[in-house]
């Protein structure tokens, strides 16, 4: 092969599409192996020319998203077998789009490489796309800069756009110099390297972002769980859609068993988290206000918090909509919503019986009388940057822990919640938080 050809092939976009799709798997698969997402800069700058890039940006999402085939298999059982199978490519593009769009501006300079990666980082972050775009890169913060929070990630930002153009002047320079060595014809003409002065100013601020996240995970501390508070995971199969009102009361009425038998065994002052949407759909009405006023009585007279996870019915006329929430009774109440359901499966606000999302509220939740401040994650939301940096956004007082309210009953397998407990540990450690956990799917526990 001559050496024209192999480097043809070394460059194409087979070569970058196949690179992309094994980073994805590592970083986003069974093995969860977050720091090798830096490997996702090096791999975008590195790319030579736009079609090159897109495939490996194609590439990374389709290995990292295939836990899609098991998800859609679950929820959509009586659907065609295939339905799985042709969902993950398409998720996959549909991930991948916005990236092409925004890859597509600008000449193909390693400055302008980086300033596309800044803003496709940038645009699947914040809403509305943040609102499905899974697998960012931006996860990278929590293993680079932990304990830092909003900074962490606008430095997992700058890091791998940095990186991304360093990247591309590798790459560019490589080029030239087989151009400059009659190895390629000068029809191979790649964009302009760098300025050699530019290339050490950038070096510097990698290098130096290199020992800043050395010393920042030598120095790193994990937080203490709270010594009151306390996630059960319980096995209960939970409700499903369409049901009858008493199936809805028959649960609240376990739990209210269940709540006055476990409080017993425990301290009191106690903050207690059940699973998402445990207790089934609340319908506001004399039955279901007459149980959960057990529960509140149960846990008021202990001065604990109960906090158990509901999907909340609400009406405007012909329409209905439902909050997936965590209700809270005894020593407080209230209710504190997840601020971005699952799409399709839960929010589909072109329909009537979606869920509702919560974009922009911003700061935490207050619980107690001393109005203690606290994030949640509630079980897709792990998986997503917006939701959880939400709470952290105008913020007078940081939340002191992570709640993380789960429902995994429906899943054939532990893929999915296998990447999400990955992901919220991730999340923890970038907050310097304890993550509480509450779920009914003990595998991957």
């Amino acid at each position: 092969m001559t050496p024209e050809r192999k480097d043809r092939w070394r460059y194409s976009w087979v070569t970058f599409g196949g690179i992309g799709a094994v980073l994805g798997f590592i970083t986003w698969g069974n093995l969860g192996l977050f720091p090798f997402l830096l490997l996702f800069a090096v791999g975008y700058g590195y790319a030579t020319g736009k079609i090159a890039r897109a495939a490996f940006v194609f590439g990374y999402f389709l290995g990292g998203s295939e836990v899609v085939v098991g998800v859609v298999q679950a929820f959509w059982p009586y659907a065609t077998p295939l339905l799985g199978d042709c969902a993950w490519p398409a998720i996959a593009l549909l991930l991948s789009l916005p990236w092409w769009l925004i890859g597509w501006i600008g000449p193909e300079k390693p400055q302008y490489v980086g300033l596309r990666m800044a803003a496709s980082l940038i645009i699947t972050s914040v809403p509305p796309l943040s609102t499905w775009s899974l697998l960012s890169p931006l996860f990278l913060a929590g293993v680079y800069f932990p304990g830092t929070g909003l900074a962490g990630l606008i430095l997992g930002l700058v890091t791998l756009s940095l990186l991304s153009a360093f990247s591309a002047h590798i790459a560019a320079s490589r080029r030239a110099y087989q151009i400059t060595m009659h190895y390629l014809p000068n029809k191979h003409t790649p964009s302009d390297p760098l300025h050699p002065n530019t290339a050490k100013l950038l070096a510097g601020f990698l290098l130096s972002i290199m020992v800043t996240a050395i010393l920042l995970n030598g120095t790193y501390t994990p937080p203490a769980q709270p010594a009151n508070i306390r996630g059960v995971s319980l096995p209960w199969k939970a409700l499903p859609f369409n049901l009858g009102f008493l199936k809805n009361l028959e649960r609240q009425n376990h739990i209210r068993q269940w709540a006055q038998q476990y409080l017993k065994t425990i301290p009191k002052h106690q903050i207690v988290i059940l699973p998402e949407g445990i207790g089934g759909y609340y319908f506001p009405n004399f039955y279901t206000a007459g149980l959960l006023n057990g529960i509140q009585r149960i846990a008021k007279a202990r001065q604990d918090t109960l906090l158990v996870g509901f999907y909340d019915i609400s009406q405007s006329g012909k329409r209905w909509s439902y909050t997936d929430a965590l209700n809270a009774y005894g020593l407080h109440r209230g209710i504190f919503p997840s601020r971005q359901p699952c799409p399709l499966s839960e929010w589909k606000p072109w329909v009537n019986g979606s869920a509702q999302a919560f974009w922009w509220r911003l700061g935490p939740d207050y619980l107690g009388h001393q109005k203690q401040p606290f994030a949640m994650a509630v079980c897709y939301s792990e998986l997503l940057v917006w939701p959880l940096a939400s709470y952290f956004i105008e913020a007078p007082r940081q939340p002191k822990w992570i709640l993380a309210p789960e429902n995994h009953d429906w899943e054939k397998t532990a893929a999915e919640n296998a990447i999400q407990t990955k992901a919220r540990r991730i999340w923890g450690r970038l907050y310097g938080l304890p993550v509480v956990t509450a779920n009914d799917f003990l595998l991957g526990k």
